[in-house]
């Protein structure tokens, strides 16, 4: 079972074979290989993306996707977690999971919830990525750009519901062949769709070159970093690959998701 406070403990009927899980199993084989690299993270729109510093990272693996709502049901029988707050358009297998906390995901102290039990399945660790990790893998390799496809806005390549895009008032399949951008990585939905939370508490930027950072702790620090826009904002503003948002760890709400990433 797993209580609210993230901590799991899979029930002895439930299996420990990623093969019995079919829709975590495949989710996991399609992780994509993201290269070692510097970068220059941030950007001079608003304050709390400056200053612009750089950042070199380790190779890391990073899902194609969100995880779905098919590998939380997995997740919910497999542990006997209740499942989240069923959104106004159903339980869709294919769309984003949502109605989850950072602290669902992670486990209030950093150690359960849904990343320990998928962790113990795949036999090696499997967590939310990095702030560092997730702009980087947006940017498809590219040094600096505004948005994962380029410079300039399109409408074409992210679900949102700008101006005339009014069916974008849901989620949307993680598969779907109109309205998805895949980069340089493969990675689909990296903007859009919905937020998606990462590792990170949510800090001011220092000036000095990071290697592989991440706040796990902090003094004062009580927000968790989410990244990628979602499908009920319509600025274009908030799908930057700069952009940094911030929400509660205990929040769950309809346009927060999540994808997982490897070391």
């Amino acid at each position: 079972m797993e209580s609210r406070s993230g901590q799991v403990s899979v029930g002895k009927q439930a299996s420990r074979d990623l093969k019995d899980y079919p829709a975590l199993q495949a989710y996991i084989k399609a992780l994509r290989k993201i290269p070692t690299g510097t970068f220059q993270m941030g950007s001079d729109v608003f304050a709390s993306e400056k200053p612009v510093h750089t950042v070199t990272l380790s190779a890391f693996r990073m899902a194609v996707t969100p995880v779905t709502v098919a590998i939380w049901k997995e997740y919910c029988k497999a542990t006997g977690t209740p499942l989240p707050k069923e959104p106004s358009w159903g339980f869709i297998d294919d769309h984003p999971i949502i109605y989850v906390s950072w602290n669902d995901i992670m486990g209030v102290d950093g150690k359960g919830g849904f990343c320990a039990w998928a962790s113990e399945l795949a036999g090696f660790k499997l967590m939310l990525p990095t702030e560092a990790q997730f702009e980087y893998a947006s940017l498809g390799g590219k040094p600096r750009k505004e948005f994962p496809w380029g410079d300039t806005f399109d409408l074409g390549k992210v679900w949102c519901s700008y101006k005339s895009f009014a069916d974008a008032m849901k989620t949307a399949p993680v598969n779907r062949s109109n309205n998805v951008f895949r980069n340089a990585y493969g990675l689909s939905d990296i903007s859009g769709n919905v937020y998606q939370w990462c590792s990170d508490l949510f800090v001011a930027y220092g000036p000095d070159a990071q290697m592989d950072p991440n706040v796990l702790t902090s003094a004062t620090a009580k927000l968790r970093c989410a990244r990628g826009g979602c499908w009920n904002i319509n600025d274009p503003v908030d799908f930057r690959c700069s952009d940094r948002s911030r929400f509660r760890p205990d929040l769950r709400v309809d346009f927060i998701g999540f994808r997982l990433v490897a070391g």
